[in-house]
């Protein structure tokens, strides 16, 4: 396998033994905290209002963050419907 990868032995070893980094471990707090969210509003909430939520929290973490552990750990939300929906025909102009 070290020959497919173009590695040696000793740094695929190194790797597999290394605990993991500090963003690793945030990343994993945070997810945790983004999924108890998540849960609490019954999937509504999506990255951009989840975020609102954590930085009220005194979270700091960027909106692009956010958004990466959601999508990678399946986690999304419902839209919100922007402006009016018309029914029916366009409104024309009186006296036409």
């Amino acid at each position: 396998m070290c020959r497919c990868l173009k590695v040696s032995p000793s740094g695929y070893y190194a790797w597999v033994g290394r605990p993991p980094s500090a963003r690793a471990l945030d990343n994993a707090r945070l997810l945790k905290r983004i999924r108890e969210i998540h849960e609490d509003s019954k999937g509504i909430i999506g990255a951009p209002r989840m975020h609102e939520d954590l930085v009220h929290e005194g979270e700091t973490a960027s909106l692009n963050r956010i958004a990466r552990l959601m999508a990678n750990n399946g986690l999304y939300g419902w839209p919100r419907r922007k402006g009016r929906r018309r029914l029916g025909r366009a409104a024309q102009r009186p006296g036409m």
